[in-house]
């Protein structure tokens, strides 16, 4: 028979054998659920490692079309100076009217243009106003022209004026065939050949009042209209 001193010591190592083991349960399960949490983890990344090039690729376009007018605009036309020769360029002469010297040039608000998907308001995005209200892009005036001589934007021009005045010129607007002469040359009502693209709120008060900007520093006909190429 066990004395009372020997089954005290039996409970003890009874009671230690059973903490053990709960201990041991305890980090079995804990190792379990890291191996789990890993495991997870892994399969998480997986899905996501294969989902996202195409969710890439669906995104992709959008953004691509969204920055890519104004992108090709800017490598597309490099232009120097409105009154330097554009460098590496040749110039071809195109025909004039007969019936009219386009000493009168009209203007157009650039802020009629809101067509958000058109090749005119990402130029004009691209544009800047002139101390005398004229929209520019790299010094190049953006004028609005039949089609005759233009019938998308971004063709450049060299033109002539009587007075001594030369400038370059950029397409920002192609003018209505309803609105211009039997060749699209010009605008029968007044004989415009050009149309300025400004900002009104920074034209001069006369030039408003005239509803010419010859009075801006663009005095005279019309002698000699240029295609740049390139």
């Amino acid at each position: 028979m066990n004395t009372y001193e020997e089954c005290r010591e039996c409970n003890k190592k009874m009671s230690a054998f059973k903490r053990n083991q709960i201990k041991k349960q305890r980090r079995e399960m804990t190792g379990i659920l890291i191996i789990m949490v890993l495991i997870f983890g892994y399969l998480v990344w997986q899905v996501n490692r294969n989902l996202e090039p195409n969710v890439i690729e669906a995104i992709k376009p959008v953004y691509i079309e969204t920055i890519q007018e104004t992108e090709q605009l800017h490598s597309s036309y490099n232009i120097i100076g409105s009154h330097r020769e554009i460098e590496g360029s040749g110039y071809i002469s195109v025909g004039l009217p007969e019936d009219a010297d386009g000493s009168f040039k009209t203007y157009m608000d650039y802020k009629k243009i809101t067509d958000k998907s058109s090749k005119q308001w990402h130029l004009q995005q691209l544009a800047y106003t002139d101390s005398e209200g004229f929209r520019k892009f790299n010094d190049s005036y953006l004028v609005a022209v039949g089609t005759y001589y233009a019938d998308e934007v971004g063709k450049e021009f060299r033109v002539t004026l009587d007075s001594g005045i030369v400038f370059h010129a950029m397409v920002g607007d192609i003018k209505q065939d309803i609105h211009t002469d039997a060749n699209n040359q010009y605008v029968t009502m007044n004989g415009n050949i050009m149309e300025f693209i400004v900002d009104v709120d920074k034209l001069d008060e006369l030039t408003k009042k005239l509803g010419d900007v010859s009075n801006s520093g663009l005095e005279g006909s019309i002698i000699k209209i240029e295609e740049v190429v390139r």
